[in-house]
């Protein structure tokens, strides 16, 4: 009885420290009766919950009477530990650029900074990543705003939780072509497309328009092996994995920066539009130029990768 009683205590800690993430000083909270309707649990569960956040310093409150409880002091990084007690799990394409190694680098280094521990996993293909924080597979993902926003516009439960700004997903797109001398897209060319990443697909039948090619169905680090042993004749790439690893021998053409292409090279966190905790970890807690600062030593060569 006495460890089952902890037990959901324990997880009323979690809900309470979650709820007040979202608060800041000054603000009204719920009352105990309140807590226990929304959490379904016992009112001494409640009481217990909130005497062990007030004596762990987590929370300091002032009561007003009939106007309610209202918050005179809150320590985020003591209630982000209790919000987050489990490893958290997120994922982002895999690190195949400079520009990626730093984000995740970064990422590792402010979760450490806070005391919690992350996993990150490595997933290609955008619609595959927005798919596990829709069905809650993943607590958090980086994708490109441009996916974040079409996947919102199609109706998926998730949120943009941070913006880390222009640049920081990729440098720019660019048209690969295998001939040296092609220049533009003509009729019949065999041109690469990749249904698993919505602004590689968005943006190849953006620049193909109305050609008649013939779209070769292929993953997006496929794509220079491919045009080197003459699979495909075009195909719309990331530039740094090019620039990064010295690929000799391709021909790209760049492309006009659009607002679409702009919002395809920033990088965003999204997280499930229920999960305010998360949410709440990011807003408060994640120090975003440390991210950056630390993406742009990685790319510099001034720091080793790791993640």
């Amino acid at each position: 009885m006495g460890e089952e009683f902890l037990k959901k205590k324990g997880i009323v800690v979690n809900y309470l420290a979650s709820d007040l993430l979202q608060k800041k000083k000054g603000d009204r909270v719920l009352s105990v009766s309140e807590y226990q309707r929304k959490f379904e649990v016992a009112r001494g569960t409640v009481q217990n919950a909130w005497t062990f956040l007030k004596e762990i310093e987590a929370i300091k409150v002032k009561s007003h009477g009939h106007m309610g409880t209202f918050i005179e002091e809150i320590d985020y990084s003591i209630l982000q530990e209790y919000a987050l007690s489990d490893t958290i799990l997120g994922t982002m394409t895999l690190p195949y650029s400079r520009l990626y190694e730093g984000l995740a680098t970064g990422i590792y280094e402010v979760f450490k900074e806070n005391n919690i521990k992350l996993n990150l996993a490595y997933i290609r293909g955008s619609k595959e990543r927005v798919r596990s924080i829709a069905n809650k597979t993943y607590r958090f993902a980086v994708v490109s705003k441009f996916a974040a926003e079409q996947a919102i516009s199609n109706g998926e439960p998730i949120d943009v939780t941070l913006n880390f700004g222009k640049h920081s997903y990729l440098s720019e797109h660019v048209l690969l072509f295998r001939d040296k001398d092609q220049k533009k897209i003509e009729k019949d060319m065999k041109i690469a497309i990749d249904y698993s990443s919505i602004d590689q697909q968005m943006l190849t039948k953006t620049i193909i328009k109305d050609e008649q090619v013939k779209y070769v169905e292929m993953q997006g680090h496929q794509i220079i092996s491919s045009l080197q042993n003459g699979q495909i004749d075009a195909g719309i790439w990331n530039f740094d994995e090019i620039r990064d690893k010295n690929h000799q021998g391709l021909y790209h053409v760049q492309l006009t920066e659009s607002e679409m292409e702009q919002n395809m090279s920033t990088s965003v966190i999204i997280t499930h539009k229920e999960d305010t905790s998360m949410r709440a970890f990011f807003q408060k807690s994640v120090d975003k130029e440390k991210i950056l600062s630390i993406q742009k030593n990685v790319c510099d060569g001034k720091l080793i990768p790791q993640y």
